[in-house]
């Protein structure tokens, strides 16, 4: 089967990664991929590239037009896939355009949740907006959590064309490494059995890393010896906002900005309890990328956060610093073998749940699916 797959770029966020990860696993030659970004290369164009043939429409940002709907329209055509799948809201929307009249099939991503949508760039909510009016065009909406999908088909989205499919992890390189965690405990000077607390997550307004430098700021009157650990994309001592907001709290010396990490597994094989502090979230790869390292969680009632987490760590409030300091100082207060242990509860969630092969085994049986219906349904 030769699938394209479209998508608006690809930088290092959570659908790129989830695009790079199921590529891989679907391989030649049962599979053919093809990936079309709609903007110039990204940190993931690579990576890609090992499992795909990739095409760079070099669209800027916002500045899509009805030419570049034509050249997108001649590529895919000229690739001729038995399947198309679009990745991203502008990428959804430039796909059904391209094929309107034509009779591939077509399915959309959607990796993103509603319930921060104040935070979205005024065009991206149009685009979500003109999203839910073409919604019936794909043969499937395809989303990561429940929740997101009921937000969209509150919204406009086409109910008929929902299914859920959550991500998937590699549990045999997501795993607890005593041997990482001494190591990167050292790298961030770490002494003795000082808690260490971290969060994985680009720096955007819907993460709210103000909502977890203030709970630091409550944390740390009780538990003096924590550290704070950022990981992602703004994440650095360059970042002058960021960096003002530690300041402000007085919060310097605790808190370690490591920026973008290739070794995610390691990182979050030194933390004492992983934490996700968004406005809003679908299907927060953190969270599980945590768990499966044997970490537990405190993290925010956002997407499919419950869900995910149930009875292995804590779910808070989101825009409620309180209340994650409290949900921090709950799983503090258990002794280090008792806390691992819940650890241990997570990880097993995941590996029973959560798993890259039940993903993929899902992925291959929607792309069969929609493609064997097709000549019943073709226009």
């Amino acid at each position: 089967m030769k699938i394209c797959h479209v998508i608006t770029g690809l930088n290092a966020g959570g659908a790129e990664i989830a695009l790079c990860r199921l590529l891989e696993s679907l391989p030649a030659p049962a599979y053919r991929h093809v990936v079309v970004a709609l903007g110039g290369e990204g940190a993931l164009s690579a990576r890609l590239a090992r499992s795909a043939r990739v095409h760079h429409m070099g669209i800027r940002s916002g500045r899509a037009g009805p030419g570049d709907v034509m050249r997108l329209r001649r590529l895919l055509a000229h690739e001729s896939a038995d399947l198309v799948h679009a990745w991203m809201y502008h990428a959804h929307l430039l796909t059904s355009l391209a094929l309107w009249g034509q009779s591939v099939p077509h399915l959309w991503s959607v990796h993103h949740s509603l319930t921060d949508l104040a935070t979205d760039k005024p065009l991206t909510r149009v685009v979500i907006r003109l999203n839910a009016v073409f919604s019936t065009r794909p043969s499937r909406v395809l989303y990561a959590s429940q929740l997101s999908a009921s937000q969209h088909e509150d919204y406009g989205f086409s109910r008929s064309r929902t299914v859920v499919i959550p991500n998937g992890y590699d549990t045999s390189v997501l795993v607890p490494d005593p041997a990482a965690r001494a190591r990167i405990r050292e790298e961030l000077a770490v002494t003795g059995d000082g808690l260490v607390i971290g969060m994985v997550a680009r720096v955007h307004p819907t993460k709210d890393h103000g909502n977890f430098l203030h709970a630091a700021k409550r944390f740390r009157a009780s538990h003096p010896d924590s550290v704070f650990v950022l990981v992602g994309d703004g994440a650095t001592v360059t970042n002058t906002e960021l960096v003002g907001q530690i300041d402000a709290l007085q919060l310097r010396e605790h808190v370690r900005l490591l920026g973008r990490r290739q070794d995610i597994p390691a990182i979050n094989a030194a933390f004492d309890i992983a934490t996700l502090a968004s406005r809003g979230e679908a299907f927060p790869n953190a969270v599980a990328e945590a768990m499966a390292c044997g970490v537990p969680c405190v993290a925010t009632d956002v997407g499919d956060v419950p869900l995910i987490v149930a009875d292995t760590g804590v779910v808070v409030p989101a825009r409620d610093s309180a209340a994650l300091s409290a949900g921090w100082a709950r799983l503090a207060a258990l002794p280090p073998r008792e806390r691992r242990q819940l650890g241990l509860r997570a990880r097993q969630r995941i590996v029973d749940n959560y798993t890259a092969r039940l993903r993929t085994r899902r992925y291959a049986d929607l792309y069969s699916s929609i493609v064997q219906e097709q000549p019943a349904c073709a226009e």
